[in-house]
């Protein structure tokens, strides 16, 4: 049997480097797990691409290099939704824009069977791994290719998204997140940072009820710039919130007042 703690204790720096707030409890939790690939350790792959799943709302989700790993912000934008649904059980139709794994959407499916629940992605790879992990937790979905709302009709009563947001080049990112996550799921360039979102204002603001809701993940330094585009769509009753670090991280976005052809 390897000894794990030894062999944390031998290439302790270049571990911690690897995953940053490594311990060596955590460690030896997840070399048990994982059942130790001293190679895939040495060169930071990521804990959950190697188990092959990570854990969102209790719920264990699929996960490959074709999607984001799942972030404790993310898990926090699940609960800000699921608390407003609760208070709105009139809403009927969730669009989640960007899925990835499917996480918050399946997550939000799961937790509000009445809600009739739209997946889409522009990734097919991504698209497959939200399908599976619909099937794995006998979610209800729909799921559509679909560059932001390009191939979506219709309106939705709530809008969720948690999309690129990252300028290429941006510092911040961690060396091991850029090496083994998607770029199409993490950055945007920066010349068409604007632009992107521009038009996904736009788009949302055409597919939403009238009493439909947006929330979104975003950057901490670009959310006012986010806010502003909000703005601009007409969108209205724009709030930004923070995340359990205090930073601001999400938007929250009501429909324009007067419907959008």
């Amino acid at each position: 049997m390897k000894d794990w703690k030894q062999f944390f204790q031998n290439h302790k720096n270049l571990l911690e480097a690897n995953y940053p707030g490594l311990t060596l409890e955590r460690f030896l939790k997840e070399a048990e797990e994982i059942d130790g690939d001293e190679d895939a350790f040495l060169r930071g792959v990521p804990f959950a691409y190697q188990l092959g799943y990570a854990t969102f709302s209790d719920y264990d989700f699929k996960v490959n290099a074709d999607v984001l790993i799942p972030r404790p912000e993310t898990e926090q934008l699940f609960e800000i939704v699921d608390g407003w649904v609760k208070k709105h059980p009139s809403l009927k139709r969730l669009v989640d824009i960007g899925t990835g794994s499917g996480c918050l959407g399946i997550s939000l499916a799961l937790a509000h069977p009445h809600l009739t629940v739209l997946l889409t992605d522009i990734s097919a790879a991504a698209l497959q791994v939200a399908e599976t992990n619909a099937y794995n937790l006998k979610a209800t979905v729909a799921l559509r290719a679909s560059d932001l709302f390009t191939n979506v009709t219709g309106l939705y009563d709530v809008i969720v998204s948690n999309p690129p947001y990252i300028p290429k080049g941006h510092a911040g990112v961690h060396a091991k997140t850029h090496e083994y996550e998607p770029h199409l799921a993490l950055y945007l360039e920066a010349e068409k940072y604007h632009e992107f979102f521009e038009r996904f204002f736009s788009q949302a603001s055409r597919h939403m009820s009238a009493d439909g809701v947006l929330f979104m993940e975003g950057h901490e330094d670009f959310m006012d710039v986010l806010a502003d585009l909000a703005k601009k769509a007409k969108l209205t009753d724009i709030q930004i919130l923070k995340d359990w670090s205090g930073r601001p991280r999400f938007l929250r976005a009501l429909a324009p007042k007067t419907p959008i052809g």
